[in-house]
């Protein structure tokens, strides 16, 4: 039974290590870094479901930049019921690059906040379209070091998006979720490197209008609570031809705010891992990576919390453990100081490494028990999915009689 577990844990570490072992090589990897000088206008679409509180700053933020072409900003309120649509008016009279656009109704094709983003993109009209939201901050040259990985060919541009700005971190809880962004943020710089067009953020996400468009817009993926993200990044990579790059840059680096406690951490972690229970349009290799990371996760915690009532399985847990976060420290170590981010390099980077394990396996075991609280309206996608795929076999099934006779 002991041996059947050891082997069951790694078949499920080997291949997360293999990936961590990619992402560690994809720190070497030069970058594509073919910068153009052409500036082209520019639709910044912001989200804003009742964000009185956060939404003011970011506007500010936004009026601050200094892009040389023409840039929109277009703030949707998305049925807001606070004072959102009074700071959207505030600031649109301040700056006449802001103005606001409504959503009355959600749309029962599209998930609330894909909606509501689609809206922005109807009423906007720049060459290139960057979304952000509602509770982010920006340096004075984020728009236009974003537009300038433009160069021929490139389809989209992934962003690098943190928590904290160097020297800002003050509490443990604020170290830990900064350090979790980061290796997210290496990870998909990685793998973008090697040309692997998976995910985004639609914190700091940029794409050309024509090839939204030559794609088919949102289409059935703005059913999916990612629909504006990771989905959209995977539909506009199997474009022709198309190329989409990674933009870390100092200017180009999006600040989102932190959270403000472990319980709120854990909600936004779970939430992020329920999207995956609805595994409908997702590339398999994406979606395999996201279930090799889970598993192996709650396979090596469970392993490290029965190795005290099975002393034998300790030279095989411990191996893996170790292995483990050696990978994840010494390459969030090398990403971080890449970015100038050396300060997250310690003994918080080691406790990360350490919990990260147990982290992971009690959101994927949460978001198990219960789903994240998407607005998004995922169980109504699952069931449309699943009936237009019964409704397809069902029209198969009647016409093949027919062909035969």
């Amino acid at each position: 039974m002991l041996a059947a577990f050891v082997v069951v844990l790694y078949a499920l570490a080997l291949p997360y290590l293999g990936l961590m072992g990619l992402a560690f090589v994809g720190l070497f990897v030069r970058g594509e870094e073919r910068l153009t000088s052409r500036r082209p206008s520019v639709s910044v679409i912001v989200p804003a479901h009742d964000e009185e509180r956060d939404l003011a700053p970011t506007l500010a933020s936004l009026s601050a930049q200094d892009y040389p072409g023409d840039a929109e900003f277009v703030v949707v309120d998305d049925r807001s019921s606070d004072g959102t649509p009074d700071v959207i008016a505030a600031a649109a009279a301040r700056d006449p690059r802001i103005r606001g656009v409504r959503v009355d109704a959600p749309d029962r094709r599209l998930a609330p906040k894909v909606n509501a983003v689609n809206h922005g993109i109807a009423a906007s009209s720049g060459e290139i379209i960057v979304t952000s939201d509602a509770d982010c901050r920006y340096p004075a040259g984020w728009l236009e070091g974003m537009i300038a990985h433009f160069a021929p060919g490139v389809t989209m541009v992934v962003g690098y998006v943190e928590t904290t700005r160097r020297g800002g971190v003050h509490r443990f809880l604020h170290r830990f979720e900064t350090i979790d962004w980061l290796s997210l943020m290496l990870v998909s710089r990685s793998l973008t490197r090697f040309g692997w067009k998976f995910a985004s953020s639609a914190n700091n996400q940029a794409y050309r209008r024509d090839a939204f468009e030559a794609a088919g817009g949102f289409g059935a993926i703005g059913r999916a609570p990612s629909g504006d993200e990771d989905l959209l990044t995977q539909r506009l990579g199997r474009l022709p031809g198309s190329r989409i790059v990674f933009a870390s840059r100092p200017e180009t680096r999006v600040l989102t705010q932190p959270v403000s406690d472990w319980r709120a951490f854990y909600l936004q972690r779970r939430r992020w891992v329920s999207r995956y229970h609805h595994p409908m349009h997702y590339h398999p290799g994406f979606l395999a990576s996201i279930a090799v990371l889970g598993f192996q996760s709650v396979a090596l915690s469970l392993a490290v919390v029965a190795t005290p009532l099975a002393p034998e399985l300790a030279p095989w847990v411990a191996a893996l453990w170790l292995a483990e976060i050696a990978i994840e420290v010494g390459g969030v170590a090398i990403g971080a100081r890449q970015l100038d981010r050396d300060d997250l390099v310690g003994p918080g980077l080691l406790a990360w490494a350490v919990l990260h394990p147990f982290f992971i396996a009690s959101i994927v075991i949460g978001s198990l028990l219960k789903s994240g609280e998407w607005k998004a309206g995922a169980d109504p996608y699952r069931r449309r999915w699943l009936q237009r795929r019964w409704r397809a076999w069902r029209r198969r099934v009647r016409i093949g009689p027919k062909r035969e006779s």
